[in-house]
């Protein structure tokens, strides 16, 4: 199947250490709902073991200039906090719950809290740290059975400075006997970098090299029978077709999510089962489970009771050029077997709610969604995903940085959860603008608006929609992080929030939470203000046009006055419609009615 698109708080301690938080400029403006916030909620926040939530609150009650509580009493919750806080931290440690622990530790450190955790015993290892709970996190999964998921975050590392030369022994034998070739290579250069003597016998040059050919043998076809459809009276078989391929010689299989849906998705109503087709032996079907899916990066994880002797593995490139030469495996049509070359021809097209594509120039269609997209060493640059059906040529894969940046998170059951702000974002020339902001999100609760310029998240500096998604991703649901930005008065602001869980479509929410005016910014690119709300009708005024928007390719402008006459939301088709009557100045004021559609899988939320 290939994907269709169109353009368009618990005891109190007795020694209390006064820590100094997430620091607030003099003189801002109260975040928003502080009145709500009290010493009982924190307390309510640490029974139910949400640490960085409790904190979060404690910044605002203690930056807060109407603060009915006295110094003794912070003083005491502070403590209360801090305790809850190092105890999460023991708990996780002892169950080797490092996905928590980590979070917990950036909490932490996002707050200045790290202190907190000088006492703690864990294994005579010293101080707490992000780079030993990483390392621990990765031993662990080797010694459990999960070689590749340990060095799938090994992979999300910038360099291998934190890792000990046996951590990179341990790794380097790790990636060798799993197939991942490009890890392998990373390793060695950093051992010999290093001057460490390298006592395992390394395979010859071309070992790391697969030819075209030889990847056949790790891919595969997905089958998915949805049993019969009628079609003008007639039964038809309904089945969906795509491409996948071996990441892990243990069963594992990458493919796209839309070409698994009917297997996990509860609004889908009917009978669906899943096999895959091996590439060497194409008339024999292996059942298939969904282990783990992203719907927002539209990936899925598969598991066959089989094994694999060809595993793809990853580039270390971040991004490809244009004009690079690349191939595609996968099952057009069900042909299996089928290797395309071509080239890349774009680099960052924006189809999906987060992150970036590549454009590429490859003979593709339906059978080839899922299927690996491959430079000329045979490493894995992308995931096959879409393409426009009117035109040749024109198709798309999700580049390998965001399959990364995923990948680990897919091993566990359901579907994978991102972290999200509560903003959209317009591009400018040298900053990102906040256009809206969702009521109740986390960007709400610690006072952004819109106006409002991100400087950056947890002190990483954010130019672009597509470096602000990548930070973000960094960091799971339920972390305490430093947001910093400039507000409207071109003051600097800094404050910590905690991250919420994305929603499946952001705009989708903000349709139903918030009022039609608000939401002409992040759905159609413009500001806008209501001047006239009567007997008379509703008439707004637009007050800014995003460059590249919608509304700026409609050809409207600061100051056309509007009706709205209809606001719809097309559910199924995940659509939303506005017709306006406006009087555009470019069209001298002359009242014309104008239809507004864009899809809500937008990709200006972060």
């Amino acid at each position: 199947m290939l994907r269709k698109m169109m353009l368009t708080i618990a005891g109190i301690t007795v020694l209390i250490t006064i820590l100094p938080g997430c620091a607030s400029i003099a003189e801002q403006p109260e975040p928003p709902q502080l009145h709500k916030i009290s010493v009982q909620r924190i307390e309510t926040r640490l029974k139910n073991q949400e640490i960085p939530a409790a904190m979060e609150d404690f910044f605002k009650l203690q930056n807060s200039t109407d603060n009915h509580n006295d110094e003794v009493q912070l003083d005491l919750v502070e403590a209360h906090i801090s305790t809850a806080l190092n105890d999460a931290m023991q708990n996780a440690l002892d169950s080797s719950d490092f996905t928590e622990a980590i979070k917990l530790f950036i909490s932490a450190d996002q707050a200045d809290w790290k202190q907190v955790f000088e006492n703690i015993s864990y294994e005579d290892s010293g101080p707490i740290s992000l780079d030993g709970l990483m390392r621990d996190r990765f031993n662990w999964y080797i010694n459990n059975g999960q070689p590749i998921r340990a060095l799938a975050y090994i992979r999300q590392l910038k360099n291998f400075s934190s890792l000990t030369d046996d951590d990179l022994i341990l790794l380097l034998n790790t990636s060798l006997e799993e197939q991942q070739y490009t890890v392998a290579k990373q390793l060695i250069a950093a051992l010999r970098s290093r001057n460490v003597p390298i006592e395992t016998e390394l395979p010859p040059e071309s070992v790391y090299r697969y030819s075209q050919a030889e990847l056949l043998g790790g891919t595969v076809t997905i089958w998915v029978n949805r049993g019969m459809k009628i079609e003008a009276g007639v039964g038809l078989p309904d089945r969906v077709i795509g491409s996948g391929f071996y990441v892990d010689r243990r069963g594992y299989i990458i493919t796209n999510y839309h070409v698994i849906q009917s297997q996990v998705d509860p609004e889908y109503e009917g009978y669906s089962r899943l096999f895959v087709r091996p590439s060497e032996n194409p008339d024999v079907k292996i059942p298939a489970r969904v282990i783990g899916w992203d719907t927002v990066f539209d990936i899925a994880l598969l598991k066959v009771e089989t094994e694999s002797e060809t595993i793809f593995s990853f580039s270390t490139a971040e991004v490809q050029e244009p004009g690079e030469r690349i191939y595609a495996i996968g099952s057009p049509a069900g042909l299996e077997n089928t290797i395309t070359s071509g080239i890349v021809s774009a680099t960052d097209r924006r189809f999906l709610q987060m992150g970036n594509v590549i454009q590429v120039d490859v003979p593709i269609n339906q059978g080839n969604s899922g299927g690996p997209l491959l430079d000329e060493d045979g490493n894995l640059i992308g995931v096959v995903f879409a393409g426009i059906e009117q035109f040749e040529g024109i198709n798309f894969a999700i580049p390998v940085r965001w399959l990364i940046h995923i990948f680990p998170d897919l091993y566990d059951q359901g579907a994978v959860k991102h972290p999200f702000l509560g903003i959209a974002l317009q591009e400018n020339d040298k900053n990102v603008e906040v256009t809206y902001v969702l009521p109740g999100s986390p960007a709400d609760r610690i006072g952004l608006t819109a106006g409002d310029i991100l400087v950056a998240l947890a002190d990483r500096k954010i130019s672009d929609m597509v470096e602000a998604h990548d930070a973000i991703l960094n960091f799971a649901a339920g972390t305490l992080l430093k947001i910093s930005w400039t507000d409207k008065q071109n003051l600097e602001r800094e404050e910590c929030t905690v991250l919420d869980e994305r929603p499946r479509i952001p705009l989708e929410k903000a349709i139903q939470y918030d009022q039609a005016e608000k939401l002409f910014a992040p759905a159609f690119g413009m500001q806008v203000e209501k001047f006239q709300d009567n007997i008379l009708g509703t008439k707004y005024i637009v007050k800014k046009v995003y460059r590249g928007s919608i509304a700026d390719e409609t050809g409207m402008s600061v100051n056309d006055p509007f009706s709205l006459q209809q606001w719809k939301y097309l559910n199924k088709e995940k659509v939303l419609i506005a017709q306006v009557r406006i009087k555009k100045r470019k069209a001298g004021f002359l009242e014309t009615g104008v239809q507004l559609g864009t899809y809500t899988e937008t990709t200006n939320f972060l």
